[in-house]
C-alpha cells in the first residue's frame, strides 16, 4: 500500500478549512450584514445554504448593470434530491469571471468535482469519482451525449460558458426526475430572459476577452427582450486559442481550436397560466487539437432544438410540463499532425498513413410531468424518453499513394432506447424535509452491422434488454442555531455505454491507455448504491458544509487483458483489452469548506475534497481517482473595485491502477490573481492564472499516446476582459 506524505502547503489549508468548525458556534449571534443588498437571489432554493460574501458578490455586479440588462449565473451543488437541496448556491458572475474555455474548466475548480483534459477544450467532468456515462448530462432538461467515440467533448461541451444562466450538480444517485442511469449528475440552463411589465426594447451585453500565453481570444454578444407575452434571446460567441507553453517552458503543447456558438431562445406566455419555449442551437468547432487522443478533431457541427409547454390549471397549484427535444452531433477525426502522418523507417509500417473517422450521436426524446401539492405535501410523477443513435467508421490509407488499408466499424450503427417512470413525494414539516423517488427504466439497445471479426469473437446475442429500478430517500433537519443536517441513501442502475458493448478494438477513453479494447455485448449494467451524510451551518456573515459519502458499485465495468485477442493496428501495444463486468468498485470520501466575510469589504474561504476508490477485482485502487485537493482564497471588494486571490494545492497522486498502467502523478501547487473594476455600463476584467509557472498537470489529465507523458496544464498566463451592457 503506497503512503502519502502531506506537504506543509497542504498542512496549512487543511488546518484552515478544519478550522472552520470551531468557530462557527461563537459567531451564531453576530447580526446580519447591515447592506440591505445583500438578499438572496429570488432563483435561490429555500433549503439551500449560501454564503454571504456570494450573496453580496451577486448583488455589487446586478447594482452595476442597466434594469432591463441584469444578467446572473448560478451553481448549486447538493448531495441530495435536486428538489430538496442540501448544499450551497454560488451566485454571480463566477464564470465569466474566471474567463473559463469550456464551463467544464470552470466546474472543477470546485469541492468534489474533476475533469479529464484531452484536449484544450471539451474537458469531460468527473464527480466524487464518478465520470464519462456514470454522470448523466443534460441540457435544458434534455439528454445529450458525446459526439464521438473518443470522447473529445464532453455531452457537456457543446454550450457556450456565455449562455449558461444556472448549473447544478447532484453528487449522489438523487438526480432521478432528471433521466436514467445517473450515478452523479449535472444540469446547464441557458438564458432565458424574465417577461416584461408592458414596455419593450432590446437589452444585453457585448464583450472580449483574452489570455496570452494560451492565445485564447473570446467574443460574445448577448441580446434579449420581452414585452408581457413574448421573450426572446439571442448568444452568439466566438472563440479559438493556440498552442501553450507549460510552466517553466520547454517547449508547445498542443492546444489549437476555434469554436462558433450560437444560441437561442422564444417564448410566448398566451395566458397567465400557459407558457411555450422554443430553444436552440448551433455550434461549430474545427481544427481541435488533442494531445492526449491517437486523433485529432477535424470538426464538431452541433445542432439542438426543443420545444415545451408548461400549463397551470385552476388554482390548485397543479403544474404540467411536457417537452420534446432533438440533440444532432456529426464529428470527424484526422491524424493529419499526429506522428503517424509522416513517415518513419524504424516504424511498422515505416510509410505515413492518414487516417479519416467520421461519427454521428443523434438523441431525440421528450420529457412530461406533473407536480403540485397541498399543505406541508407536494408530488412529482413522470415519464421521460430518448432514443441515442450513434454510428462510426475508420478508414486508414497509404499518404503516399492513396491505397486504402483497411475500414473499420468503430460505432455500429447502433441504437439505444430508454422509457422511464418516475414518482416523487416530498413532505416539509417544521425544520425539516423528507423527499422519497422511485424510478423504473426500459432500455433496448440494438447493434447494426459489425465486423466478422467481432461477431465471431462474442458469445451470446448482439442485442441487449435492461429493465432498471432506482430508488432514492433524501433527508434534512434543522437542530438550532444556524446547523442543519442531511442524509441520502440512494441506488440507481447504468447500462453498458455503446463503446462498452460494441468496441472493436478501439482505444479506450475511460483508461487512458493507447491499447486497443474490445466491448462484450452481454455486459451487465452497474449497479450503484450510495449513502451520504452532512452538517451546514450558516449564520451572519459564515457558513461551513461538509459531507461524506460511500458508493458500492457492483458488476462494476472495468477492463483486463486477453492475450488471446489479435491487435488491429501495427502500432497499437501488444496487449488488446477487453471490458468486462468485475467485482464491485467501492468509493468513498467527502468535502468540506467554509466561507466568511469579515466586515463590508473582505471576504475568505477554504474548501478540502478527498475521493478514495477500490476495484476490487484487481484489489488495487480504481482507475483514475483525483488526489487530495485543498483551495483557499480571499476577496476584496470596494465600490467599483474588487481583487480575488486563490491558492489551489493538489497531493501526490501514487494510489494508482497499476494492473492497468495507470501512472502516478506529482503534487502541485497554484495561485491566481484574478480583479476588475466597473466603469458605469463598462466592466473591466484582468487576472494571472499559475502565478509562479509552476509545471504541472492535473492526475486526470490523459496521456499523449506517442510519448507515455501526462498532458501539462498551461503556464503562467495572463488574461484580460472588458464588456459593456446596453
Amino acid at each position: 500500500m503506497s503512503r502519502q506524505t502531506l506537504r506543509p502547503w497542504t498542512v496549512a489549508l487543511l488546518l484552515t478549512t478544519l478550522f472552520g468548525v470551531a468557530i462557527p458556534a461563537q459567531l451564531h449571534a453576530q447580526p446580519e450584514s447591515e447592506n440591505p443588498s445583500e438578499t438572496p437571489p429570488e432563483s435561490a432554493q429555500p433549503d439551500s445554504t449560501q454564503s454571504e460574501s456570494a450573496q453580496s458578490e451577486s448583488a455589487e455586479e446586478n447594482a452595476i448593470d442597466p434594469p432591463r440588462a441584469r444578467f446572473r449565473q448560478e451553481l448549486i451543488v447538493t448531495s441530495s434530491a435536486p428538489e430538496l437541496p442540501a448544499g450551497s448556491a454560488l451566485p454571480g458572475r463566477a464564470i465569466e469571471r474566471a474567463q473559463a474555455r469550456d464551463v467544464v474548466e470552470y466546474l472543477r475548480d470546485f469541492e468534489g468535482m474533476s475533469a479529464v483534459r484531452r484536449g484544450p477544450i471539451g474537458l469531460d467532468p468527473q464527480v466524487r469519482g464518478a465520470q464519462e456515462g456514470q454522470v448523466g448530462m443534460f441540457v435544458d432538461g434534455t439528454r445529450t451525449f458525446a459526439a464521438g467515440p473518443g470522447r473529445m467533448d464532453s455531452d457537456l461541451s457543446h454550450v457556450s460558458p456565455h449562455a449558461v444562466e444556472r448549473m447544478e450538480v447532484v453528487k449522489g444517485p438523487y438526480a432521478l426526475t432528471w433521466g436514467s442511469g445517473a450515478i452523479t449528475a449535472v444540469r446547464l440552463e441557458t438564458l432565458r430572459p424574465s417577461f416584461g411589465d408592458g414596455g419593450t426594447g432590446i437589452d444585453g451585453r457585448a464583450g472580449v476577452s483574452w489570455g496570452d500565453n494560451t492565445g485564447d481570444q473570446d467574443t460574445w454578444l448577448d441580446l434579449g427582450t420581452t414585452t408581457e407575452r413574448w421573450r426572446a434571446r439571442l448568444v452568439g460567441n466566438a472563440r479559438s486559442g493556440d498552442d501553450y507553453e507549460p510552466g517553466g517552458g520547454g517547449g508547445k503543447v498542443p492546444a489549437d481550436y476555434t469554436s462558433r456558438d450560437l444560441r437561442w431562445s422564444l417564448g410566448w406566455r398566451p395566458s397567465e397560466s400557459t407558457l411555450v419555449d422554443y430553444t436552440g442551437g448551433y455550434q461549430e468547432q474545427k481544427d481541435v487539437d488533442y494531445a492526449g487522443r491517437l486523433l485529432d478533431a477535424t470538426y464538431f457541427h452541433t445542432r439542438s432544438h426543443a420545444l415545451e409547454m408548461s400549463a397551470f390549471p385552476g388554482s390548485s397549484g397543479l403544474q404540467v410540463y411536457g417537452q420534446l427535444y432533438s440533440n444532432r452531433k456529426d464529428h470527424r477525426m484526422n491524424n493529419d499532425e499526429k506522428p503517424t502522418a509522416q513517415p518513419n523507417a524504424n516504424r511498422m509500417p515505416p510509410f505515413a498513413i492518414a487516417v479519416d473517422l467520421p461519427a454521428e450521436s443523434d438523441t431525440t426524446g421528450g420529457r412530461l410531468y406533473a407536480e403540485g401539492g397541498g399543505g406541508a405535501w407536494s408530488g412529482k410523477v413522470g415519464l421521460d424518453a430518448y432514443r441515442l443513435e450513434q454510428t462510426a467508421s475508420r478508414t486508414v490509407t497509404r499518404r503516399d499513394n492513396g491505397m486504402v488499408l483497411f475500414r473499420d466499424i468503430v460505432w455500429p450503427n447502433a441504437r439505444q432506447d430508454d422509457l422511464g417512470l418516475y414518482a416523487q413525494g416530498i413532505r416539509r414539516g417544521d425544520g425539516w424535509s423528507v423527499a422519497v423517488t422511485l424510478r423504473g427504466d426500459l432500455i433496448d439497445t440494438r447493434a447494426g452491422e459489425v465486423s466478422p471479426f467481432f461477431a465471431d469473437g462474442v458469445a451470446g446475442p448482439l442485442d441487449a434488454d435492461d429493465s432498471h429500478l432506482g430508488v432514492a430517500v433524501n433527508a434534512r433537519r434543522a437542530v438550532g442555531h444556524g446547523w442543519s443536517l442531511s442524509a441520502g441513501a440512494g441506488q440507481v442502475d447504468r447500462t453498458p455505454s455503446i463503446l462498452e458493448r460494441y468496441s472493436d478494438r478501439f482505444p479506450s477513453t475511460r483508461f487512458q491507455i493507447a491499447a486497443e479494447f474490445l466491448g462484450d455485448p452481454g455486459l451487465k449494467a452497474e449497479t450503484a448504491r450510495q449513502f451520504d451524510l452532512g452538517v451546514a451551518y450558516a449564520s451572519g456573515d459564515l457558513t461551513f458544509q461538509a459531507s461524506g459519502f460511500y458508493r458500492s458499485i457492483a458488476d462494476y465495468i472495468t477492463v483486463t487483458q486477453d492475450p488471446d485477442i489479435p491487435k488491429r493496428l501495427p502500432l497499437s501495444p501488444p496487449i488488446v483489452y477487453r471490458y468486462v463486468n468485475g467485482d464491485d468498485g467501492v468509493f468513498w470520501g467527502g468535502e468540506a469548506r467554509v466561507d466568511h466575510r469579515i466586515g463590508r469589504r473582505l471576504s475568505w474561504r477554504a474548501s478540502a475534497s478527498w475521493v478514495r476508490g477500490e476495484d476490487t477485482l484487481f484489489d488495487e485502487p480504481a482507475f483514475g481517482m483525483p488526489p487530495l485537493t485543498l483551495r483557499a482564497g480571499a476577496r476584496w471588494s470596494a465600490d467599483a473595485w474588487w481583487l480575488d486571490l486563490g491558492l489551489t494545492v493538489a497531493e501526490r497522486q501514487d494510489r494508482v491502477a497499476a494492473a492497468r498502467d495507470e501512472i502516478e502523478t506529482p503534487g502541485w501547487t497554484t495561485a491566481d490573481v484574478t480583479g476588475g473594476r466597473t466603469l458605469g455600463r463598462w466592466t473591466l476584467r484582468g487576472g494571472v492564472e499559475n502565478v509562479a509557472d509552476e509545471r504541472y498537470a492535473d492526475h486526470l489529465n490523459t496521456l499523449d499516446p506517442f510519448t507515455g507523458e501526462r498532458i501539462l496544464e498551461p503556464g503562467r498566463t495572463v488574461r484580460l476582459g472588458v464588456e459593456v451592457a446596453f
